[in-house]
């Protein structure tokens, strides 16, 4: 007895330890992505990179972890310039060494140059100036396409009517020539000179003249390597390097990727991937002889590009179709990352099953398996009743000191059954779909979307009951997960379901449709018990379909509406049929229209209790907000999708709609983000909707509330209907980029802003701040009936910020979205923000409802656990004593 009760103490322990650990320790990661390259620069150990966004950043060769991004503007290999506009600084970097230029500029900078004395030479617009004793700053009058180098003399190309004009840069900017051109031609780098394309005229660039290149070559050319003067052309199924007269130099297959040799004309480096092999070969210009190279890598795309880094070292950067980037060199590997995650379609999330390790009593196993009546097992089983529960307390113990000291197992177990450690699941623009694991940061599956092009997008993800698919390969009456992808140039609609537990990515069907305005999770209902989860499609013209097919189906009333280029539409989807409910034709531009519904919050809590009050929050699924603008004003309606009845409305006048503009519709509130030019501070505009009943008696509020068979319910078509529609305006001191809403799994704890700021930090902020309910003054009474708070602060116009809740702490990020996934405990969840970086973060409002304070104090439970134990030693003993004397006297 005293074993196991000294066994159960120690395993209360142990998970003590593992719920301290877990509590303390720090789950934040983050990434930050290059994403698809298209120029880089190499210095020692640093990779001057600039991608097909237009962002500029420094990659770490030995590691491949973005150090910096978008702060400067590369001028060479060694030069570049940032700009801070607040301060109207440039701030030059000449060889690492800081110099600093006092010039007001609008915008950005566009282009840096470095001159022929060694001067910055800074363009923004068509305002070119030098740094180096204002030797010249002039405006030029037509658009300047491109800024570079010919034969190493800074030049820019203008585009003029029916030409472009070449200008270069010395003492001053004078005009080299001009040649025949269209517009909206194309600049190629081409060794030291320049190639100019458009739709009629293909020229060389030079430094005193341009040479007209055969254009039918030219519109075949798959890539410029230029320090060769040659020429990577597509011709049907082959590729070929040519010179620019059109001679053949060599042949090339259709997926073999030509990468010039910076230092000399002698070689050319050709990569090609097959078969989880990279094969590299070195091709002799002046000999014809090739040696070649093999080295493992698993993926299955093709390469996109790649990047000479160290010739003496052979190494090189490739990146391939779906974005994995790779460092090799004849060593082998050196490191590999997936950039596809720079462009996220969605993220979704999946928790993992835990296999409880359940211990059962031998001595009942023998019992089910002779039975309990046998007489040739009754003596037996007796005898190994005994024998058997001292074997299996032995084997608690041994369990017991197995997990001594492995709280880390404990605490990993623990985050997996409260959900606080997941699997998340992102699917990329480039068809990629990884999945990590939310702690650990490891990459568990990934898989690609190869039978579509770049036209078709994602137009929505669902999941469904995968027994109802036919043409898949999966028997299991699990969810399985589909999407949908649709082509607006082809017109087409394909469909993928995704197997996660198989690892598989399948497409099952695929059809022509007008473009998709809807897509809607349903809930077909069977027998006794019995239901299944299909999606409904609804496209432009109206036409209904489902996946997968259900000629039969007959729907609940559904309500939906959209905008149709600026008239707001409703309409009743009922037994299968679009109905038209009624129309808004707005004369205002729609900027933004949000729902007050979200998927798995269908039973929010209603009643707030404040001081000695109840008061009912006004929730129904089937409004929603939208945001118009009309001048520099600023206009909030609410409406009803079932009535179309405007049923809120108001105005907030010194909008800049240059500046983002954010709409959240959580519950009863409504949020708006915007920047006001008058105070000229962002504000955030809170509306809130209550039921006019109020009730100050417990008694009656659980009467009329909980016990009734009717409790209050919204109804917009009851004319007697009432609702009190309160706003107020609050200052934020920070930019605010983004907004969105914390949730929960039964959204029965508090919910806080969640704010991605101008500056790319993520804040956090309690929503009871920026309530309408705040009083006025601190020694304002409050009526009985008020809708005043007497337990919130009294208004005050600018939020005061608690840095203390900024979740990136003291870093910053290019941010742009989150997506939060609720857990087993209802006061936390899981955060994702995502961009050009990816920061992942636990939060818990309110976290109190079901996790232990920060200051818990863990020595008092175990001293008072074994200070338990051994009160009932010491206590049973008595108890035996005491029953014994009793016996005594009794006989």
């Amino acid at each position: 007895m005293l074993l196991l009760i000294v066994s159960v103490a120690g395993i209360i322990f142990n998970n003590v330890l593992a719920l301290q650990q877990q509590q303390a320790g720090v789950h934040d990661w983050n990434k930050r992505l290059f994403g698809e390259l298209k120029y880089i620069q190499v210095q020692d150990q640093t990779i001057f990179y600039q991608n097909t966004n237009n962002q500029n950043g420094i990659i770490d060769k030995s590691t491949g972890q973005v150090k910096s991004r978008n702060t400067y503007t590369m001028c060479d290999s060694y030069n570049y310039v940032t700009y801070e506009p607040n301060q109207q600084i440039i701030q030059l970097f000449n060889e690492g060494y800081s110099v600093l230029a006092e010039q007001e500029i609008s915008g950005n900078i566009d282009h840096c140059l470095i001159g022929l004395n060694g001067e910055f030479i800074i363009i923004y617009g068509q305002t070119i100036f030098s740094t180096f004793n204002n030797k010249f700053n002039e405006k030029v009058d037509h658009q300047i396409i491109h800024a570079g180098y010919i034969f190493d003399v800074p030049v820019v190309l203008l585009q003029k009517q029916n030409e472009i004009c070449i200008y270069q840069i010395r003492e001053s900017i004078t005009q080299s020539y001009c040649v025949e051109s269209l517009n909206n031609g194309k600049i190629h780098e081409f060794g030291n000179t320049l190639i100019y394309q458009d739709a009629k005229f293909a020229y060389q660039l030079k430094e005193k003249s341009a040479k007209l290149l055969n254009f039918e070559i030219i519109k075949k050319v798959d890539k410029f390597v230029g320090f060769s003067q040659t020429l990577v052309i597509t011709e049907k199924s082959k590729k070929q390097i040519v010179n620019l007269d059109g001679q053949v130099e060599y042949e090339l297959s259709q997926d073999e990727f030509v990468i010039q040799n910076l230092e000399n004309q002698k070689y050319y480096y050709i990569l090609k991937q097959k078969n989880n092999e990279l094969k590299i070969v070195s091709y002799d210009r002046d000999t014809k002889q090739t040696h070649s190279e093999v080295i493992e890598l698993q993926t299955n795309s093709l390469i996109l590009n790649a990047f000479l880094i160290d010739q003496n070292k052979r190494q090189f950067l490739i990146q391939y179709q779906d974005l994995q980037t790779v460092l090799v060199d004849n060593k082998g590997i050196r490191w590999t990352t997936e950039q596809s995650l720079i462009s996220i379609d969605t993220v979704f999330y999946e928790k993992y099953e835990n296999q409880e390790q359940t211990h059962k009593n031998s001595y009942y196993e023998s019992l089910e398996k002779h039975g309990t009546s046998n007489p040739l097992y009754l003596i037996q089983n007796v005898i190994s009743r005994v024998l058997n529960e001292v074997k299996d307390l032995q084997e608690v113990v041994t369990h017991f000191i197995d997990n001594l000291g492995k709280e880390k197992v404990q605490t990993r177990e623990m985050e997996q059954t409260y959900g606080l450690k997941q699997k998340v699941y992102f699917l990329t623009t480039y068809g990629t779909l990884l999945c990590y694991d939310t702690q650990e940061l490891s990459l568990l599956i990934k898989l690609q979307i190869n039978n579509q092009d770049n036209s078709f997008r994602l137009v929505a993800h669902h999941q469904i009951d995968s027994n109802l698919i036919t043409h898949f390969d999966n028997n299991d009456a699990q969810p399985t997960h589909v999407l949908f992808y649709y082509s607006k140039e082809k017109s087409r609609l394909n469909t993928f379901i995704l197997d996660l537990q198989h690892g598989i990515i399948q497409q099952v069907a695929s059809q022509s449709s007008k473009n998709i305005v809807w897509t809607l999770p349903y809930r077909v209902e069977g027998g006794p018990g019995q239901h299944h989860n299909i999606v409904i499609l609804i496209d432009e013209e109206n036409n209904i379909f489902t996946y997968p097919k259900n000629d039969s189906i007959n729907t609940k009333e559904i309500i939906l509406y959209r905008n149709d280029n600026g008239v707001l539409r409703g309409y009743k989807l009922f037994n299968n049929e679009l109905v038209n409910l009624w129309t808004i034709n707005m004369k205002d531009e729609i900027l933004i229209i949000r729902s007050s519904y979200h998927v798995g919050e269908e039973n929010p809590r209603v009643a707030i209790w404040d001081d000695r009050k109840v008061i009912y929050k006004l929730i129904d699924h089937s409004n929603f907000a939208i945001l118009t603008s009309d001048g520099d004003k600023l206009k909030l309606l609410i409406i009803n999708a079932k009535s179309g009845k405007i049923i809120y409305q108001s105005v907030q006048s010194e909008a800049d709609f240059n500046q983002p503009i954010n709409l959240v519709f959580d519950e009863h509130q409504v949020f708006v983000t915007y920047y006001n030019k008058a105070q000229m501070m962002f504000e955030i505009w809170t509306v809130e909707i209550y039921h006019a009943k109020i009730e100050v008696s417990f008694i009656k509020m659980l009467e009329n509330y909980y016990f009734t068979k009717t409790p209050i319910i919204t109804n917009y078509y009851k004319a007697d209907f009432e609702a009190f529609f309160l706003q107020q305006v609050y200052g934020y001191p920070l930019g605010i980029k983004y907004l969105g809403m914390s949730r929960t799994q039964k959204s029965l704890t508090k919910k806080n802003l969640l704010i991605i700021t101008t500056s790319g930090q993520l804040h956090s902020l309690d929503r009871n701040l920026v309530s309408t309910r705040r009083r006025e003054k601190a020694d304002q009474p409050i009526l009985e009936y008020s809708l005043q708070s007497a337990e919130l602060p009294p208004y005050q116009y600018q939020l005061p910020i608690n840095f203390l809740n900024m979740l990136s702490y003291h870093q910053t990020f290019d941010i742009e979205k989150f997506s939060i996934e609720s857990t087993n405990l209802e006061s936390s969840a899981l955060l994702l923000v995502y961009g050009s970086d990816i920061f992942f973060t636990r939060i818990a409002p309110d976290k109190t409802y079901d996790m232990l304070l920060d200051n818990f104090n863990y020595n008092a439970l175990i001293v008072t656990t074994v200070l338990i134990v051994v009160a009932t030693k010491v206590l049973s003993k008595l108890v035996k004593s005491s029953k014994q004397v009793k016996q005594f006297y009794l006989n």
